[in-house]
Formats: C-alpha cells, structure tokens, sequence
C-alpha cells in the first residue's frame, strides 16, 4: 500500500480519483489546490503526488519546481495530468511539468487502466 497525495481543484475529480486508488488498495489523501498541495508535501511523506497542471493560485508547474528544489530525504514520485484549455493546451503543460522533474503525464480524461499502470510503474521503480 503507497500513501498518494491528489492535487487538483476539482473536488468531484479528486474524489473519484480517491475512489480509484483506493479500490487498488492505496492510501489516499486529497488537496483541493496547489498551496494546500504543497504544504501537505512539506510536512508528510507520501510516495507518490498526482497533480494537476491547471490550478488557481500555484499550479502545478511551480508546485513541481518548488517540490523538486527542496532539500528533503524523500521526495515523491510525481504524475503530472492536465486537460487544457484553448488557450494553455494540455501538451504544453504537460511537457513543461517533464522539464520540472513530473516523472509521468496523463491527458485528461484518462482510463482507471492508465492511472493504475503509471502508479503501479513509478511505486515499482521507487522499490527498487
């Protein structure tokens, strides 16, 4: 069982992702923007942060640079999913979440299939 952190300002999304992991036996934990996101980071360990890109406040590209510079004994593995907006498309961030250290991407919307494959690929790669 990993401890997982979703990050995304959509409490119904949030919650269904919560649903998901759960059902494969993950432990879970929701923040409903990117400060609450960060914060949480900073005082638990968590294995693994799925993020999302487009959030009010901090996004998920300065949440991930911030995540990423810090000097901690561990830092989690990060999956970084957006769906875009005509005018920020989801590519663009999600190639920029890569630059900042986001370990996978998802497009918004994704299957329960390609959630569980990544979290399941990025937690075997941190027992290693």
């Amino acid at each position: 069982m990993a401890r997982i952190l979703v990050i995304d300002d959509v409490p119904a999304f949030t919650a269904l992702l919560r649903m998901i992991l759960e059902t494969l036996g993950h432990q879970v934990t929701e923040a409903n923007d990117g400060l609450s996101g960060l914060s949480m980071l900073e005082r638990e360990p968590f294995d693994l942060a799925i993020v999302d890109m487009m959030m009010p406040g901090l996004d998920g590209i300065e949440l991930i640079r911030r995540l990423r510079a810090r000097d901690a004994p561990q830092v989690p593995s990060i999956i970084a999913m957006s769906g875009g907006t005509d005018d920020f498309p989801a590519a663009f961030s999600l190639n920029l979440s890569a630059m900042h250290g986001a370990d996978r991407m998802l497009y918004k919307p994704f299957d329960n299939s390609e959630l569980a494959s990544a979290v399941d690929e990025l937690l075997a790669a941190r027992a290693v």
